[in-house]
């Protein structure tokens, strides 16, 4: 009652108990594609660029934002980090102050 019921597989199929041989697969020798279906496969980089220059501007506007915006990460943490280690400074500073007195 409380095993489980599997479906029958329905790709494996069982073999009998003795094992037959089975013919090995025969080589065949694909040549290599001709230089001309290389050539007109795809465009490259350069032929993309002529036909729409669009993308490339836009590529590099993308490109520019993003390492700007990541200068500017950069630049406010450490003007963040500098601000805090001043005002560290002048508690640190008050705190020495108050233990003297």
């Amino acid at each position: 009652m409380f095993q489980p019921k599997y479906p029958h597989s329905d790709t494996h199929t069982y073999a009998s108990s003795g094992h037959t041989p089975t013919a090995l697969p025969v080589p065949t020798d694909h040549a290599n594609p001709p230089a001309s279906s290389l050539a007109t496969s795809q465009p490259g980089l350069v032929e993309k660029a002529r036909t729409n220059p669009v993308a490339i501007v836009t590529g590099v506007v993308v490109v520019g934002a993003v390492l700007t915006s990541m200068l500017l990460a950069v630049a406010i943490t450490g003007l963040a980090l500098s601000i805090s280690g001043v005002v560290l400074l002048i508690l640190v500073r008050m705190l020495r102050q108050e233990f003297h007195r």
